[in-house]
């Protein structure tokens, strides 16, 4: 039970710190060709957004989950 409560940290607070970066920060270079397929029209601004409110909800989730699992085991 230690080892998930202690995967759950390090995934929650991985994926906070990516969607704080790509969503407030602003480095779209941490999402993968995303320059490239932003110049070819692919891709835009709104879709790098839109990963970085995924990848924080996610994060915060996790964190979420970490949290209850401390409080009832």
């Amino acid at each position: 039970m230690h080892l998930l409560k202690i995967i759950l940290f390090v995934i929650g607070i991985t994926f906070c710190l990516f969607g704080y970066l790509i969503l407030f920060k602003k480095q779209y270079s941490l999402i993968n060709d995303f320059k490239v397929r932003k110049k070819a029209g692919s891709q835009k601004d709104t879709d790098a957004i839109r990963v970085g409110q995924v990848e924080l909800i996610l994060g915060v989730g996790f964190l979420v989950l970490f949290v209850l699992l401390m409080i009832f085991t």
